[in-house]
């Protein structure tokens, strides 16, 4: 394995600032429990005593802070979610219709065949996926005004699309019903956090005999014909193989190869529009501060400030934090576990969307100017917290570390720091990268070429394992066609 970073892991890697440790980007996945797709992984190569998960809390994994006040709690089950918004919301409108249509379309998913060939849509599409084959191209708000949803109703179910980077008049429904059917069967974090589950799938490979290579930036890759011959690192070294996965950014990946090597058909799918990233604030706290006393818990909360989840996203594209939606997580108290903080503080980390274009032109004139734009958006996430949730957090904070969209392209090589690939748009839905390429022996394995997340990495991964040995150990008739507690 060939790493650019001096840290394995991607999005997924911890790194330590003043005696604390924060996660780089991922806060909570799914399919932990049994059954599910991480857990059947982890089984499948002895690791599923070793590496464990907690559940978030039962009675809301995610805290939705409405603009009115109200705290609406995501509980496990949609029933359930659909109880919570009605009792905050009575006069709420197209709740029933909504949940028919999205459990209808997430058993039709749970249903499709591991390969989707065309004359799977020609001949069985509308017969045995009609929800599928009518909403296939529909963004979440297709789905929302098709079932009559209300406005109230709407920013409660789309204050979570944050976790996938798009406004609900972009957002594919499908890759929506995904994590909302994901996240609604159990959402979880490692109980040795994400630094111990990366850190043991690494020993893992070690002790088979794989070698993991740090800082080693793959910048040449050579071909001849329809084979890839070799790649050569930054360090100058070249490395051979009988058959090669990358990891790195297709596009990146195509340009480097040659991207008149591709055949159009491929090249027209490498042409997918990136997603958007955002800012984090990574906050290590002192000893003395008791999350409890502020209504933070084994939970995430999602703030809003605006009814329109689309307008909310317009205001952070102007750089109105004031006018948007921001994100509050405590890693410390998903696992009883110890070792991320020092003995007796807490991590909070602080996050919402911003463009990548203001940070990079920034970047382009100085470093100064850069670091101020940085923090002075930091200071006014802070401003937003301590407005309506935590009123004396300055005099909490030990450590501040602030990272953008430009951290992201810095650190883990994410074109245009984009945080899932391509953008989950309709559009990069339906016509999606698999992994088969132009070329024999080389297979796409990212986030543009499957599913973005850890979840989605897992998949991805789990995918091109069993297409390349033919150990079907996980057929997709094992996923869950409705959402529940899969703990």
């Amino acid at each position: 394995m060939l790493e650019a970073h001096d840290l394995p892991g991607g999005y997924a890697h911890t790194f330590k600032m003043g005696g604390y440790h924060f996660y780089a980007q991922v806060h909570y996945i799914w399919g932990c429990g049994e059954g599910g797709r991480i857990y059947e992984f982890l089984k499948h190569i002895g690791l599923d005593e070793e590496i464990t998960f907690e559940l978030f809390d039962p009675d809301g994994y995610d805290h939705m802070i409405m603009p009115d006040g109200k705290r609406v709690t995501i509980p496990y089950g949609w029933d359930a979610l659909q109880e919570n918004i009605a009792s905050a919301y009575p006069e709420s409108t197209g709740l029933d219709r909504f949940f028919d249509l999205v459990k209808s379309l997430r058993e039709e998913m749970a249903r499709l065949p591991r390969k989707i060939r065309w004359w799977d849509v020609a001949l069985k599409g509308w017969l045995f996926y009609p929800n599928l084959m009518r909403f296939r191209h529909a963004t979440v708000q297709d789905l929302f005004d098709h079932c009559d949803v209300s406005v109230e109703a709407r920013t409660v179910l789309t204050a979570q699309a944050g976790d996938l980077l798009l406004p609900r008049e972009r957002l594919s429904c499908l890759f929506y019903i995904g994590l909302l059917g994901g996240y609604g069967s159990g959402a979880y974090a490692p109980s040795e956090f994400f630094k111990g589950y990366i850190d043991r799938l690494v020993a893992f490979i070690q002790s088979r005999g794989g070698d993991l290579y740090l800082e080693e930036k793959v910048t040449a890759i050579s071909s001849s014909g329809r084979t890839i011959n070799g790649v050569t690192t930054i360090s100058g070294k070249t490395f051979s193989a009988d058959h090669y996965i990358c990891n790195m950014d297709p596009q990146a990946a195509a340009h480097m190869i040659g991207w008149d090597k591709f055949k159009p058909s491929e090249q027209k799918l490498l042409q997918y529009e990136y997603s958007d990233n955002g800012i984090v604030v990574y906050l290590g706290l002192k000893p003395g501060f008791t999350p409890g006393n502020y209504d933070i818990g084994n939970y995430n909360t999602w703030h809003c400030l605006d009814w329109d989840m689309n307008e909310m996203w317009r205001a952070c594209d102007r750089l109105d934090l004031e006018r948007g939606w921001f994100f509050l997580s405590t890693p410390t108290l998903h696992s009883a576990a110890s070792g991320m903080a020092p003995e007796g503080c807490h991590t909070l980390e602080i996050a919402t969307y911003l463009p990548y274009q203001p940070f990079r032109e920034a970047a382009d004139q100085s470093y100064a100017e850069y670091h101020a734009l940085k923090m002075q958006l930091a200071d006014r996430l802070i401003d937003l917290v301590v407005k309506h949730h935590i009123p004396d957090l300055r005099d909490h904070i030990a450590v501040k570390v602030v990272g953008s969209p430009v951290t992201s392209e810095d650190f883990c090589h994410a074109p245009f720091g984009n945080a899932y690939g391509s953008a989950m748009t309709p559009k990069n839905t339906t016509t999606r990268l698999g992994a088969e390429t132009s070329f024999s022996n080389l297979s796409w394995c990212n986030a543009s070429s499957g599913s973005p997340g850890i979840y989605g990495t897992v998949m991805t991964g789990m995918e091109l394992y069993m297409d390349l040995t033919d150990d079907v150990f996980f057929p997709l008739d094992r996923l869950p066609a409705t959402s529940k507690n899969d703990d």
